[in-house]
């Protein structure tokens, strides 16, 4: 049984745990919180910026408390790379985790986020983890965060997105931008069944990135994510 940490990056009840999608039974699943009175959601890199430290905490909890790997369970990615410098266990971001599947299974992947703002940021994202080349588009479904839990108009919005990425910017994988927006994956798959597109959960990508590091026995290089020897 593989234990990970799922580190939600806003405080409880922001987003409820209906929101988190099904795992493997093999895999033993905790979720964290940020502490009461920090940030409800994160729609930009100032959000994502205030709550790093808050976020490297918890890792630092997470790796005490004995697990085998770790998700910072937002599209943001907010703290990876430093949160892999104080980690001896694997650790993985949803949007670098689901880029990377998808370049598996396609050419070009586009990304449907809560809000058009984050546009520049996936692409930024994009660039430094798999080019953006493989980028077809960035597309929007115009809600915030916490209203993604109205079902209904969240997966019209994704699903008529979605047609539109396939259909007009020649996307072969689709990546939900959220990890809000995970409970409505297998839905919006359905609808689109006759494309043959992949549609893919951010945070279920994450946990299987963690998932393969553990199989093999290895996690990032400590060649990459090294501190100086006089903070080790």
């Amino acid at each position: 049984m593989t234990r990970i940490r799922i580190l939600n990056s806003v405080a409880r009840g922001a987003v409820t745990d209906d929101a988190l999608p099904a795992f493997p039974d093999f895999v033993s699943v905790d979720v964290d919180w940020l502490p009461d009175g920090s940030r409800r959601s994160i729609e930009c890199r100032c959000d994502a910026a205030e709550v790093q430290p808050l976020i490297l905490d918890r890792v630092r909890a997470a790796v005490a408390d004995g697990v085998d790997g770790i998700v910072i369970n937002c599209f943001m990615d907010p703290g990876l790379e430093p949160a892999r410098e104080i980690s001896s266990v694997p650790v993985a971001g949803p949007a670098q985790s689901a880029m990377t599947l998808a370049l598996n299974l396609g050419d070009r992947f586009s990304v449907i986020l809560p809000s058009a703002s984050g546009a520049p940021i996936v692409r930024r994202q994009a660039r430094a983890y798999v080019g953006v080349d493989r980028l077809a588009s960035v597309r929007s479904v115009d809600m915030p965060v916490e209203e993604l839990g109205d079902a209904g108009r969240l997966v019209d919005a994704l699903t008529a997105e979605a047609e539109r990425a396939i259909g007009d910017d020649g996307a072969e994988v689709v990546i939900l931008g959220c990890t809000g927006m995970s409970y409505a994956t297998d839905v919006v798959r359905e609808r689109l069944g006759g494309s043959g597109v992949p549609v893919l959960d951010p945070t279920l990508c994450a946990v299987g990135a963690v998932l393969g590091q553990t199989i093999q026995s290895v996690r990032h290089a400590e060649l990459g994510y090294r501190l100086p020897a006089w903070r080790v």
